[in-house]
């Protein structure tokens, strides 16, 4: 049986046959194999979901949403547009990919990049969530054969010397989503050559202007996908004093209503545990707290400016916010916000410097394409060889066009 290793040298001799492929080839495949991993009445799908609602626990519905969440924005004109862009890998070599165990479907936001950069990759699926990697990979292949020599998936327990010293000291690039544990070990084994996504959480703003029905529609959108597992789910909601109360029991309504439509998936005793925690401390401290069945959704309506992560299961905390709320302890560990009405660009501001990368509607937060650049970070230029330092002026550039963009749409409105 062959090793992680000697299937990654495998791909390393093969950008050069990559790199011949025409742009239209490669964007039929990967739409007409991402289409079919959106439908789940697919063949593909058919096959794929009794493996994956196993591993992830998802409900159907939920697991439906989920995937077309994150892969309906990577298909037709944005999927053309990365994969037209300029940069090609010039050497052998393969990049290492650590896939996540949540959310599935994470490894198109690494995949679609190394195919622009006509980027030979090894991912690593996690034991806990070994199978969409692989049925998507084959299914691509099966649909332009010289990508079946390019691209592989294997499993292995995180943190084997043997299987990995190999792979990190070999490996152009390695690519790492996962713990903090996870990426000070990568960083570690591949300084200057690596790119880590650590653990992130995201959060939501209700500014003046804002429809309170229609943003705690959006807003319970951007809680329940993915049972609020992913890095774009929002944890907390900074909301005016005046309105907090009423945008509380409007967020609760809404999460009630979306239990029956996005049902709630498996959960453990430790996720039920820490929502009792939650609540236990809410009564308290003498707070108001809206919620029904542990897994339906929890709102707590906070008197501290404060964040604190959510133990899960849809439970969000709503904080009184006139202007300003203190990140300082979250620098770094934020990813998104989800926005309801305006958005002070001192508050934007704010949220940049603790480090959203990303800005959008409630509701939308988790609709990703092709476009976002996670953390400000090029993949694509990435896999086909920027150097670190290249890589860490792009990520500067990318903030400050982003401050000058709100800059200037400010001023125009």
């Amino acid at each position: 049986m062959s090793t992680p290793h000697a299937t990654a040298q495998g791909l390393a001799a093969v950008a050069r046959t990559l790199r011949a492929i025409p742009d239209d080839d490669l964007l039929a495949a990967w739409n007409d194999t991402l289409t079919a991993f959106l439908d789940p009445q697919s063949p593909e799908r058919r096959a794929l979901d009794p493996d994956l609602l196993q591993s992830t626990g998802l409900s159907p519905a939920g697991l439906d949403h989920g995937l077309r969440t994150i892969g309906a924005g990577m298909l037709g004109e944005s999927a053309a547009a990365e994969l037209r862009r300029p940069h090609r890998q010039n050497e052998d070599g393969f990049s290492l990919v650590v896939l996540p165990a949540e959310p599935p479907g994470l490894i198109l936001q690494s995949l679609l990049p190394a195919l622009a950069a006509r980027a030979p990759a090894l991912f690593k699926s996690s034991r806990a969530e070994p199978h969409f990697a692989p049925a998507l990979l084959t299914a691509l292949g099966h649909r332009l054969p010289p990508l079946l020599h390019a691209y592989a998936v294997a499993t292995w327990t995180g943190g084997d010397p043997e299987v990995e010293a190999p792979l990190h000291a070999s490996a152009r690039l390695v690519v790492a989503y996962g713990s903090e544990e996870t990426a000070s070990a990568v960083q570690a084994a591949a300084p200057g050559r690596c790119v880590v996504f650590g653990p992130r959480l995201s959060l939501g703003w209700l500014g003046p202007g804002a429809d309170l029905e229609e943003a705690a529609r959006g807003m319970a959108f951007d809680i329940a996908t993915f049972d609020q597992r992913g890095c774009l789910s929002v944890q907390a909601v900074f909301v005016a004093p005046a309105a907090a109360s009423a945008f509380a029991t409007a967020l609760a309504s809404a999460l009630n209503e979306l239990a029956t439509e996005l049902p709630p998936g498996r959960t453990d005793p430790a996720d039920r545990a820490g929502v009792r925690l939650a609540r236990e401390d809410a009564d308290l401290r003498g707070l108001t707290w809206y919620g029904k069945a542990l897994d339906d959704g929890t709102v707590i309506l906070e008197n501290d400016v404060r964040t604190s992560p959510s133990p899960g299961l849809r439970t969000v905390r709503i904080h009184p916010a006139a202007d300003v709320p203190p990140l300082h302890e979250w620098h770094g560990r934020l990813q998104g916000l989800a926005v309801a009405g305006d958005l002070p660009p001192a508050v934007h501001e704010a949220f940049l410097e603790a480090g959203v990368s990303r800005f959008a509607p409630a509701g939308a937060l988790q609709t990703t394409d092709a476009t976002w650049r996670n953390d400000g970070i090029d993949l694509a230029a990435e896999f086909a060889g920027s150097t670190n330092r290249e890589s860490k002026l792009q990520r500067g550039l990318n903030r400050l066009q982003d401050r000058y963009a709100s800059a200037f749409r400010r001023l125009a409105e």
